[in-house]
């Protein structure tokens, strides 16, 4: 089954056949397609296809048209609930994705980046947990109208620290230009994933950054002991 960025953190999730894949995936947006570039998926948002949903619905000769035979091909075999990269038991995962869906239309910029600063937080405390660090950050930002905008940036090194992943992706929103829009859910996918041991880390001569990351491996511990919500930034939405 093709795997996407939707479900809860720890949880697993259990569907029994192809048409239950399609229908699990079908709400997302474009980029939770594993390995689906963000130039394709915005050029597939750019004709409405900004969900799985739609992106499956849609005849093979326009998804070829946008994307090229070969991409056509694999996107809509995704689509559907098939991915025939092989499983390979224990392999660490290609990326890690969270969205946070508003509760109404959100106008307000600074509720948007305390989402995204929620969202960096979990995506960081995930890696870190899991001996990983991103080298590229994407933000997809889902409207009222139903369309979508994506983003990527590539980070200065590969880090699981939630300041850089969070200055990312406020970088990446406020590029935007979002100051009217309407906004009903943003994702970050955290991607090209390396292992912490193999990742190379440009040393600081800031004594602050350092105590930064100390303090970051502190509530590491204590939420690992006490469950995810025990401590994170001020900021941090109540998703509760």
């Amino acid at each position: 089954m093709a795997a996407g960025a939707r479900g809860v953190p720890g949880d697993s999730v259990l569907l029994s056949g192809r048409a239950a894949g399609a229908a699990f995936l079908a709400g997302g947006p474009a980029a939770a397609l594993t390995g689906l570039a963000a130039p394709a998926a915005r050029a597939l948002c750019s004709y409405g296809l900004d969900t799985v949903g739609r992106i499956a619905a849609a005849p093979p000769g326009t998804l070829q048209r946008i994307l090229g035979a070969s991409t056509a091909r694999r996107v809509h075999a995704l689509a559907h609930g098939l991915d025939p990269t092989p499983v390979v038991p224990g392999a660490p995962p290609r990326s890690v994705a969270a969205e946070h869906r508003f509760g109404h239309d959100e106008l307000d910029a600074g509720m948007r980046r305390r989402a995204l600063l929620t969202l960096a937080d979990e995506l960081g405390y995930r890696l870190r947990g899991e001996g990983q660090t991103a080298r590229a950050l994407t933000l997809t930002v889902r409207y009222a109208d139903r369309s979508a905008t994506t983003r990527r940036r590539r980070l200065p090194e590969p880090t699981a620290h939630t300041p850089a992943l969070t200055g990312t992706a406020y970088a990446l929103h406020d590029a935007l230009g979002l100051q009217r829009a309407r906004v009903r859910a943003v994702a970050l996918r955290a991607e090209e994933l390396t292992e912490t041991a193999r990742a190379t880390r440009q040393l600081s001569l800031d004594p602050g950054d350092d105590r930064r990351r100390r303090a970051e491996a502190a509530a590491d511990r204590a939420r690992r002991r006490f469950g995810p919500g025990a401590v994170g930034p001020a900021g941090n939405l109540d998703v509760a």
